[in-house]
Parts: structure tokens; C-alpha cells; sequence
């Protein structure tokens, strides 16, 4: 009888173990993708995406983290010439964060359990939007630190 009341707890155990190691690669992508940005163009180090690990901190802080990894990201295309559609990431960053945030509050299951749902979508289309950007820095030639100015203006 013992045995039977492990089981649950094995499996809980196993599938909280399977969520952090997941969740461990999506942090390591985040800090590759930083790392391939120049010193000079990253907004936040590569080593604070691991700060998304202290309890209650990771509500607030993807509203920092996830503007600057965005920002970084858009400086050093301009810097080595190759602009991209979009705003590299923030509105979806910035919603994974909100949607994360409301999942906290006290609301009936089945609507947190789709608040869930769509937080885990939206976490893997920026898993793989971040994935996209990192890839496309690593094929690229570092920038020699000079900005191009790649919009038309009076003094272009």
C-alpha cells in the first residue's frame, strides 16, 4: 500500500524535473543569443537570464530582461548593417512576461489552466524567435562597431 502513495509523488517529481530541465535550455538559449551580441551593444550581461530562477523576482524582472535582450539584439544588427522586420522580440517578450504575471492571481483553474496554455505558446514562439536570432548572429560577420544609420533622414 506504501507503494501506491509514492507513485503520485514519483510522477510529480519526474515532470517538475522534465519543467526546470526545459527550462534550463531556454535560459542557456537566451544566454548564447546575448553572448553573440558585442559588449558594447548588450543592454543586460548574459549571466542575468539566470536570475529568472529566484522565486517571485521572475514575475517582475521579464519586464526588464526581456526589452533589454530585445534592444541589445537590434543594436547589433543595425551595427553590423542587417536590419530585421519587427521589434526583435519585445511585444512578445513583454506579453510572456504579462501572461505570466496574471497567472499568478487568484482566479478560477480553468482559466488559469488557458492562461497556462497560452503562456507556454507564447514561451516557445520566443524560444524559437530567440533561437532565430542567435543562429542568424553566429552566420553573420562581427560588426566593426560603427552604426550605419539604416533610415533616410535630413542629414543622410
Amino acid at each position: 500500500m506504501g507503494s501506491l502513495a509514492v507513485a503520485p509523488l514519483l510522477l510529480i517529481f519526474v515532470i517538475l524535473a522534465g519543467f526546470i530541465v526545459l527550462y534550463v535550455f531556454y535560459l542557456k538559449n537566451l544566454q548564447d543569443l546575448l553572448k553573440e551580441v558585442s559588449d558594447h551593444n548588450r543592454q543586460v550581461p548574459a549571466v542575468n537570464v539566470w536570475l529568472m530562477f529566484i522565486p517571485l523576482f521572475n514575475i517582475v524582472y521579464p519586464f526588464i530582461l526581456y526589452p533589454k535582450i530585445s534592444e541589445s539584439i537590434r543594436l547589433e544588427f543595425e551595427e553590423r548593417n542587417e536590419y530585421q522586420e519587427g521589434d526583435y522580440g519585445k511585444g512578445l517578450g513583454i506579453t510572456l512576461g504579462a501572461i505570466g504575471a496574471v497567472g499568478i492571481l487568484p482566479i478560477p483553474q480553468m482559466i488559469k489552466s488557458l492562461i497556462g496554455l497560452g503562456n507556454l505558446v507564447i514561451l516557445i514562439v520566443f524560444w524559437v524567435k530567440m533561437a532565430e536570432f542567435k543562429n542568424k548572429l553566429r552566420s553573420m560577420p562581427k560588426g566593426d562597431g560603427v552604426r550605419l544609420s539604416g533610415r533616410a533622414d535630413l542629414l543622410d
